[in-house]
Parts: C-alpha cells; sequence; structure tokens
C-alpha cells in the first residue's frame, strides 16, 4: 500500500507540475498575442504594461513573472516574427541566386510582406529608436540570414571571424541591412523606398555581390 500511495502521490506531483507548467506557457502565450495586438493597434511607446497585461485578461504580476519589462517582451515578439519570416528572407536560395528576376520578385515580396504587417512593423521602429537592447536583437537578425543564405548561395558563406573573409562579410551585411532597411521604409511610406526603380537597384546590387564572388 505504501508503495500505491507513494506512486500514487509521485503521479499527483507530476501532474501538478505539468498542469502548472502548461498554465505558465497558457499565459505567456497569451502575453504575446495581447502584445501584439496592442503595439498595432497604439505602437510601442503609445501601450504600457499594464494595458498589455489587461488585454491578456492578466495581472501587472503574471507579466513579470514572464518578462523582465516591456522591451523584453517586444524582443520576444520580435523573434517569433523574425522566425516566421526567415523562409522568405531565404526564399531566394531555391528562386536562383544568379537570375535577375528572380532576385527583383524576391525583393518585391519581401516589400509586400512588409506592407501588409506595416502596423507590427511601425510598433519594432519605435522600439529600436528608445531600445538599445532592442536594436541589437534587430540587429542579430541580419547576422542570422546571411548566416542562412550561405547553406545556400555561396557567395553568403563567409566567416565573420575569419580576416580574410571581413571585408566580404561587412558587404554582404550593409547588403541585407539597406534591403530590409528600404522594405520598411516602403512600408511606412517613408523616403525614396516607394519608387519601384529602388527595388531594382537593390536586385543589381545583390546580382552584383554574388557575382564578385565567381
Amino acid at each position: 500500500m505504501r508503495r500505491v500511495g507513494a506512486a500514487a502521490a509521485a503521479w499527483r506531483s507530476e501532474g501538478l507540475a505539468a498542469y502548472s507548467q502548461r498554465r505558465k506557457q497558457d499565459s505567456r502565450e497569451r502575453l504575446l498575442a495581447a502584445a501584439v495586438e496592442t503595439f498595432c493597434a497604439e505602437g510601442y511607446v503609445g501601450v504600457s504594461v499594464e494595458e498589455i497585461a489587461a488585454a491578456a485578461g492578466l495581472s501587472r504580476i503574471t507579466f513579470y513573472r514572464h518578462f523582465s519589462c516591456k522591451v523584453d517582451l517586444a524582443v520576444e515578439v520580435f523573434r517569433g516574427a523574425a522566425g516566421a519570416a526567415m523562409p522568405r528572407f531565404l526564399a531566394i536560395r531555391e528562386a536562383g541566386a544568379l537570375d535577375g528576376p528572380a532576385i527583383r520578385s524576391w525583393i518585391a515580396q519581401l516589400f509586400a510582406s512588409d506592407r501588409l504587417n506595416r502596423r507590427l512593423l511601425r510598433a519594432f521602429t519605435q522600439a529600436a529608436g528608445v531600445d538599445p537592447d532592442f536594436t541589437e536583437q534587430a540587429q542579430a537578425l541580419i547576422t542570422d540570414i546571411i548566416a542562412g543564405l550561405g547553406e545556400g548561395v555561396p557567395a553568403f558563406a563567409i566567416d565573420p571571424d575569419e580576416p580574410g573573409d571581413r571585408r566580404r562579410w561587412l558587404e554582404a551585411w550593409l547588403l541585407i541591412y539597406e534591403i530590409l532597411d528600404q522594405s520598411n521604409h516602403s512600408a511606412l511610406e517613408s523616403g525614396i523606398a516607394g519608387d519601384p526603380l529602388v527595388i531594382d537597384i537593390l536586385a543589381d546590387r545583390f546580382l552584383g555581390f554574388i557575382r564578385a564572388a565567381h
């Protein structure tokens, strides 16, 4: 009987732990979903931790059990969005990196996707403007894109820590940054990014980078 009782107690303990973990994960997911909703509606600067928690149906205390601050939450939202977008960033590997029209189509699709997500993109832009921690995460995305492209496009298979590759890696970083930056500007209707020629110029620069490596 003692063995049965001990087993039952252990089962209850494991069951409660699993239940607690599910509750914790559920509240975390609710906060992330509420952040997307409120960031899109009010922007990053215009919404408070209390408002995000309220939109999730949770308390301020529960918020701080999961995230240390608003920027911590915003970084997590950004990571999720970046992960979802990564297949689009890397699609050129299959489309043909030496095919000019394919490159132009790829960049045009990136621009179109950002326009569809412009409200969340605007919130990310605001976060980058006021929180250095967020900016660091956003810039790390470019490094991830280069590494991903390098798996299918030899011109991007560059080691930033290798002295002989350093210049090429910086050129790749600036190239990807420019594509993403102009896509952001196009989505937010700022600067010259709305001119269709911008996509042509970016496509030419991308193709030129690849050809220079051959």
